[in-house]
């Protein structure tokens, strides 16, 4: 038996902080895996459990709602792109123009990633409803980026001296821009395309940088 499989076989008494942790991504991973393939509505509490092959107690000891498993698989998500977006930052140097490129294309390539696809149409489904719902990946996701954009143009400008009046506004346009198109075009903008409007909507950022 392996190591994963081990620490998920049931054994008496509390549990490791080891197979508590495995337990809690498999929760998780299940529980993805489900919304994303039949939707929030249709998925039941028990159904994870079963699927997950816990207890309908061990499921709701660490998420005692439908809507508080849906707010933990979502900002695991986002997590996980994060983590991923930030490989290359290492690759980022003081140049502002540099920098917006960097995020902008690292921006582009998550959008069109089919993981992050599946969680935006599945938090749009229920964006009505449950607002709330909807805004766990605004804050941990839209809003991280543009926090991350305006604290570069910040930095920059003092670094440059020239003045930014409105640097959120600026990193609302470029992550606003990008998120707008993949939204509204959907399937219909290619990878390379996206690219492009990429460096197209830096190529304007820059030209204005003045108004920043």
């Amino acid at each position: 038996m392996n190591k994963a499989k081990d620490l998920l076989k049931p054994k008496a008494g509390r549990p490791s902080a080891a197979r508590a942790n495995a337990i809690d991504r498999l929760i998780i991973q299940v529980a993805h895996d489900m919304f994303v393939a039949d939707g929030y509505d249709a998925v039941a509490m028990e159904q994870v459990a079963l699927a997950a092959k816990v207890s309908k107690g061990t499921l709701y000891a660490r998420h005692p709602s439908k809507e508080a498993l849906f707010n933990a698989v979502i900002d695991a998500s986002v997590k996980q792109w994060s983590q991923e977006a930030a490989v290359e930052d290492y690759l980022l140097t003081d140049d502002i123009e540099q920098r917006l490129r960097h995020h902008a294309v690292t921006i582009a390539q998550s959008l069109r990633k089919p993981d992050v696809m599946a969680v935006q149409r599945l938090v749009l489904s229920v964006r009505d409803r449950f607002p709330e719902l909807a805004n766990v990946i605004l804050d941990s996701g839209y809003l991280y980026i543009i926090d991350l954009i305006e604290k570069d143009i910040v930095e920059a400008a003092e670094r440059d001296g020239k003045p930014a009046r409105d640097p959120r506004t600026v990193a609302r346009t470029l992550v606003g821009a990008l998120s707008g198109i993949q939204i509204q075009e959907g399937p219909r903008v290619s990878g390379e395309q996206l690219d492009y409007f990429a460096q197209r909507i830096v190529d304007l950022l820059i030209s204005g940088r003045d108004a920043w």
